[in-house]
């Protein structure tokens, strides 16, 4: 839900604070930087005290940073809503860090991928809220244009951006309290023992992370695995964080609210998707999966970046029902079999998810470099999906 309100508030703050493509890119850099730095510390309090206590701090950082939204509607500046969004996002470190690994530890490690796939369906409900949230709440119907904000007045333009800034708050208020009362929830409930294999339960709290990570990289598959992962999270953060810019762009005279039916049109697909792949996934190998989605969204997007007519819009709205299995199953063939080391191994891969910090950076340099033409930034998850098409198909070379 988080990660997808981004969205909302790119398309939001653009208009807001009046930034460049490059800048508005800076909300997804500073959301996940948040990720790649408390991963580590995340895991290293799991292996200290349990998933539990990492799910409850990280439902309460989440928290916070909701309900730090208010003061920085007061500050009125960028800046104070990135620092926001920063807490939101360490919270959400704790969170995927546990949350995932935990679920891949619950059952036999064969069938660790599917169950993490299975997981992820009710994430696509989160993805769905978060958007309808933001559409409702944050973008007004009549709130001006780009264009009609220049050619106000100064003073009454600058009302008019305060109040669309100010339009943020609410949602995150609400959020906030629904996760005060999840944590509250949490302390609660006796999270059931993992099931993993003997390796998998082992614990070496005497030894430093430096021998861990120096096993866990001589691994070719799980070197390859954490660029594919973190060139999919980019292209994911990516493509969502500015299709409402690229429905702008090829249907001309498009309003915010309006372009983000087909946002929201991407996310019920990318939610069908999810269904589709999970089904997939007990009758496929999870590697063959993740190879033939991630080249179909490399062809969808060819389409997408290089149509000139509304096929471009369709084609990319079918990207997210690529994107669906790519996020869990890569996680999955990732850790699968580290044993001992599978804490560790699923912090770093959530590391990886700084790649939502530098892909979407990279499409607003290229769109700022081409007079804000957005649809040719595209190209850059385009690159992404090749790579992550090769290591699945790598992985199914291999016997994974």
């Amino acid at each position: 839900m988080a990660g997808n309100l981004n969205d909302i508030l790119i398309a939001q703050f653009k208009k807001g604070f009046d930034l460049t493509d490059t800048q508005t890119a800076l909300v997804q850099s500073i959301f996940f930087l948040g990720y790649f730095f408390v991963a580590l510390p995340a895991a290293a309090l799991i292996k200290r005290y349990s998933y539990k206590a990492a799910i409850i701090i990280g439902l309460c950082l989440y928290a916070l940073g909701c309900f730090l939204f208010v003061p920085a509607a007061q500050i009125m500046t960028y800046g104070a809503f990135l620092a926001c969004l920063g807490v939101i996002a360490c919270g959400l470190s704790f969170l995927e860090t546990s949350a995932n690994t935990y679920s891949s530890l619950l059952g036999p490690i064969h069938s660790s991928t599917q169950r993490i796939n299975f997981s992820q369906i009710f994430n696509s409900l989160g993805v769905i809220s978060g958007v309808l949230i933001g559409q409702v709440m944050v973008f007004g119907e009549n709130d001006p244009s780009h264009e009609q904000l220049l050619a106000m007045p100064a003073a009454a333009a600058d009302a008019a951006r305060h109040q669309m800034v100010g339009q943020v708050v609410g949602p995150y208020l609400i959020i906030g309290s629904v996760l005060v009362v999840l944590a509250l929830v949490f302390v609660f409930i006796k999270f059931p023992s993992c099931k993993g294999t003997p390796s998998q339960q082992q614990q070496l709290p005497t030894e430093s992370m430096g021998p861990t990570l120096k096993r866990l990289f001589a691994i070719p598959r799980f070197r390859l695995g954490i660029l594919s992962q973190f060139l999919y999270v980019g292209a994911q953060v990516g493509v969502w964080s500015f299709t409402i810019r690229f429905v702008q762009l090829v249907q001309q005279g498009t309003s915010e609210h309006s372009a983000t039916y087909w946002l929201l049109a991407s996310l019920v697909i990318y939610a069908v998707g999810k269904t589709v792949a999970t089904w997939l996934m007990n009758r496929l190998n999870p590697a063959l999966l993740l190879g033939t989605f991630a080249l179909a969204a490399t062809a969808l997007l060819l389409v997408a970046v290089f149509s000139s007519s509304m096929l471009a819009v369709y084609a990319l709205i079918l990207v997210s029902f690529c994107m669906a299995p790519c996020w869990p199953t890569n996680f999955g063939l990732v850790i699968k079999g580290m044993g001992k080391d599978t804490q560790t191994a699923g912090s770093i891969v959530v590391m990886s998810i700084i790649g939502g910090a530098v892909i979407p950076l990279v499409m607003g340099i290229i769109s700022d470099m081409n007079g804000g033409n957005m649809q040719i930034a595209f190209i850059a998850p385009l690159v992404c999906f090749v790579y992550v098409a090769f290591y699945g198909f790598w992985c199914v070379r291999k016997g994974v």
